[in-house]
């Protein structure tokens, strides 16, 4: 049969370790700020919940038992983590604990992506940083599930942010052209779109970024071609 559950305040935790590291009551008492009675009680009562003896006394002396000598340190972690518990609750409520599922774009890994990890790391050392490649469509489905809290994306510059979602701008990448090496329009200095809309041209899905890819169709509507 299973001994019940004991349900002990941390007070009677802390009243306890007081005087294994005092091994003295009226000493403990003081640094407690009560009267000696009440704590002597609260040790019986601590003794007779768990049926075990954690003192000797005798007139001249307070000694820990086997018993007490093994609870104390776990008595002691409770109290350091039980009056912990306001501050990392605070601290976790203003973003300084916890941890950020961050999700990024292959291309900003290899840009602004490693300076911004180590500022982050230098301002936040208790955030733990988990970080995912992704493309954009994927960041956002993600972003729905829960499954991160913030991603690096890439869209167009008057492209609304999608529903439910906040965006802030953190830098603009250029959209390239990018030519064989041997391809007779590769060494030019400056291209119009008329000098290449004509030539092959191999997109990105639209899922990745819709209105970058609904903005390059458009201009090749207005030029009467298809890319």
């Amino acid at each position: 049969m299973n001994p019940p559950h004991m349900l002990i305040d941390v007070r009677v935790w802390r009243q306890f370790a007081m005087v294994a590291e005092e091994l003295h009551f009226g000493r403990a008492a003081q640094r407690l700020n009560i009267t000696q009675p009440p704590l002597t009680q609260a040790i019986a009562n601590l003794e007779r919940q768990l049926g075990v003896v954690l003192f000797e006394r005798s007139k001249r002396h307070v000694r820990l038992t086997p018993a007490g000598e093994a609870l104390l340190p776990h008595a002691q972690d409770l109290v350091t983590r039980a009056y912990a518990l306001p501050e990392q609750a605070r601290a976790a409520a203003h973003g300084e604990v916890g941890r950020l599922r961050l999700a990024f774009v292959s291309t900003v890994g290899f840009g602004g992506l490693p300076q911004w990890v180590r500022d982050f790391r230098a301002t936040s050392p208790g955030v733990r940083l988990e970080l995912t490649e992704a493309t954009s469509d994927v960041q956002l489905q993600w972003l729905r599930e829960g499954r991160i809290d913030a991603g690096i994306v890439l869209h167009a510059h008057d492209e609304p942010p999608p529903p439910g979602t906040e965006r802030q701008t953190v830098g603009q990448e250029p959209l390239l052209l990018a030519l064989p090496q041997r391809h007779p329009l590769a060494q030019a200095r400056s291209l119009r779109f008329e000098d290449v809309c004509d030539e092959p041209l191999v997109l990105f899905p639209r899922s990745i970024l819709p209105a970058i890819h609904d903005q390059l169709h458009a201009r090749y509507a207005l030029a009467g071609r298809t890319p």
